[in-house]
């Protein structure tokens, strides 16, 4: 589906402020709030818009330590793998890239402990031929929001 000038101007004053009600996004874009409701159930129904959520700061619920790993997978196996450890509710992002590796993992854990059961259970199962993590020391930017 290709984006019109209503709906760009929708996702870019939502990206900025999830929280903003229909008559919000009305006063700032000029639409009606008709057209409004209608242009919004239409980037719902087309899953443009995905969801609704809080952006939570992670540490500050307890989520201290931060993990990026890359993943080597038997060959005709990855996407299995994939959809497995995207179950896991400590990752977040599960990525399927190109290069020397086959899936990039990113997971936020609680402590240590929780980390390394995660590598012993989750990342030893069959089909995982190699791993290599690296743990996050600061996070200088991290933005899951798309800015239109």
């Amino acid at each position: 589906m290709a984006l019109n000038y209503k709906d760009s101007e929708l996702l870019k004053h939502l990206s900025k402020n999830g929280k903003a009600s229909q008559r919000e996004l009305a006063e700032v874009t000029g639409l009606a709030l008709g057209t409004v409701s209608n242009h919004l159930k239409v980037l719902e129904k087309n899953k443009i818009i995905k969801g609704y959520s809080a952006n939570i700061d992670p540490e500050k619920v307890g989520f201290t330590l931060s993990a990026t790993i890359h993943l080597r997978i038997t060959k005709g196996k990855i996407m299995d793998v994939q959809a497995s450890i995207a179950k896991h509710p400590r990752v977040y992002i599960v990525y399927d890239i190109t290069g020397e590796w086959d899936s990039l993992v990113l997971a936020r854990f609680k402590d240590r402990e929780e980390m390394d059961e995660f590598i012993k259970t989750t990342l030893s199962q069959k089909n995982i031929e190699r791993t290599s993590t690296s743990l996050v020391l600061n996070n200088v930017k991290e933005e899951m929001r798309v800015i239109i």
